[in-house]
């Protein structure tokens, strides 16, 4: 499995001054994702994969949560944080393997056979399902099928 640097995780999810905190390891990450991730960090997420579609914003955490979360200020219940990480985390190692935002777009939203046809995107709501899209970045990253 691919490890992406922590600091291109941070990055990913909306840099130090989004995050509120100097993020300088995982396990500062893993701390950060426990204690909640900013309801922002889901839009920067989202918009980086899917530009100009917020809907698919309440794909990865419920309208009426993501909305107060984002009204309120608080951060996001553990599982949705988690959820956010883990979307940030496979977009980051689609961009590594395709080195292109446009390409690994395409194949974030892209149902893929191995997924049961189903889009990497949707496979990443959960950890099972990102292990296997990890796993299909693998092998195109490493030059198997896939």
């Amino acid at each position: 499995m691919n490890v992406i640097a922590t600091k291109q995780m941070v990055s990913m999810l909306g840099g130090t001054k989004k995050l509120g905190k100097i993020i300088k390891s995982d396990r500062d990450l893993e701390k950060l994702v426990i204690a909640g991730l900013p309801g922002e960090s889901v839009r920067i997420v989202v918009d980086r994969i899917y530009p100009n579609s917020p809907n698919y914003y309440y794909e990865v955490v419920p309208r009426s949560t993501l909305n107060r979360k984002l009204s309120d200020g608080t951060p996001l219940p553990l599982q949705y944080s988690e959820r956010v990480e883990r979307l940030a985390r496979i977009y980051a190692f689609a961009l590594e393997v395709w080195d292109s935002e446009e390409d690994a777009r395409e194949f974030m939203a892209k149902k893929h056979p191995m997924l049961d046809d189903r889009t990497p995107f949707e496979a990443s709501m959960t950890d099972l399902g990102a292990r296997q899209v990890e796993q299909i970045l693998g092998r195109l990253l490493f030059g198997s099928a896939a």
